[in-house]
Formats: structure tokens, sequence, C-alpha cells
């Protein structure tokens, strides 16, 4: 039994990691940050928010960001979308049968225009009101910080221990666990499913799948 269904997007219900990790390298290439690659991004840069991950660069390389950065990445995003963003196998499925039983809603470290056009883009956005959806510029701290877990489960009226949380990175699982709440591991977007299932499992994942298919027959059937 439970209350609501916290989902991640990216990367939980939107293909969207590559993508993501694409227009922030993009920005760190045309900064003159050449030595990233995508195996340093989906290794180190998924489920953290943007300014997380421009101040940890700036503080390994003193490297200092103009103050349009964010707006850059944004825009790097919308352009990319088109070709690289899409729904994951399954996705609607999920979602359509958790709205039936019981409240859903979105808790992401993205940025807010780019997760509410992602999942329009996905066909998903109809699932969930904009109050439903939280961002990290929302709380003091962002995942891994439970910080929005609480927010979401306030807003939404539900009680801690009886709130499902849906997650694909190692930040989102550890925030939702900070939260206490009970988290199912995702890795059927990423490249190297079982060193990612691996680190899900340690940072906190009660369960661990690799099909958003799976994950509905587990939990309504």
């Amino acid at each position: 039994m439970y209350d609501l269904v916290i989902f991640d997007c990216d990367g939980t219900l939107v293909d969207s990691e590559y993508m993501n990790n694409l227009a922030t390298l993009q920005l760190l290439h045309a900064e003159g940050l050449t030595q990233y690659d995508m195996d340093y991004a989906f290794a180190n840069f998924v489920g953290l928010r943007l300014k997380h991950i421009l101040a940890t660069i700036s503080r390994d390389t003193g490297h200092v960001f103009p103050a349009d950065a964010s707006e850059r990445y944004v825009e790097l995003v919308e352009t990319l979308a088109p070709q690289h963003l899409k729904k994951l196998p399954g996705a609607e499925e999920l979602v359509s049968e958790a709205s039936k039983h019981g409240k859903i809603c979105v808790a992401s470290n993205g940025q807010r225009d780019n997760v509410i056009s992602a999942l329009e883009m996905a066909g998903l956005k109809k699932y969930f009101e904009d109050t439903y959806i939280f961002t990290g510029l929302q709380v003091k701290n962002a995942k891994p910080a439970p910080d929005l877990f609480f927010l979401a489960a306030e807003t939404m009226n539900a009680q801690i221990d009886k709130c499902i949380v849906i997650e694909d990175s190692v930040a989102g699982v550890t925030g939702a666990k900070a939260a206490d709440m009970y988290v199912i591991g995702f890795t059927g977007a990423h490249i190297d499913q079982n060193t990612c299932a691996q680190k899900l499992k340690s940072a906190g994942a009660a369960e661990i799948f690799t099909s958003l298919i799976h994950i509905r027959n587990r939990l309504f059937f």
C-alpha cells in the first residue's frame, strides 16, 4: 500500500541522460575544458544539478564559469532534444497505471523548463499537474539531500512511509533513502546496467529493475 509514487524524470521516464551529458560536455568544451568526455560524464554527472557539477569542476580546476552558464545549458538541451530525447519503453504504461492507484508526482534535479519540456515531448506531461512537478530550485538542497522528497510528500499530503520512489541515479536513491522512503532502482537507461545496479543497491535501493514494465507488474499486478 502506498500514498504516493515519486518519479525521477531524466533516465527514469525519459531517455535523456545522454542528451543532458552531451549538453554539459558541449558547455564545458566551449569553456576550454576538453578533458571531460562522455564516460566521465556518465560516471560523475548523472542525477546531479548543473550548479553542483559546475561548482565541483570549478573547485577541481579553478575555472570560473560565466554568469549565463545555466542559460546556455538550457539552450543546448533545447537544441539537442528533438534528436536525442525519447520516452523510455514502458514509461507511459507505468505512469498511467500508477495514477489509477494513487497519487503521482515528479521530483527531479533538472532545470524546471527542461523537465516540463521533456515530459511534454514524451507525451507524459498530461499525467502531472504543474504543481506536482518538483525541481531542485524549489529546495535549499537538491539531491542527494532529502529536501526535494520531503517537499513532494508534504505538498502531496502523503505519509513518508507510504511513498515509493523510482530512481536511476545514486544521488536520487541517496536522497530518497535519507528521507526514509522506499526506493526502487531503475537501470534501463544506462549503458553499463550491471555497474549501475551495483551502485544503486549500495546507495540503498531496495529493488533493482531493468524494465519499467517489470516495475509496473511488481507494484500493481
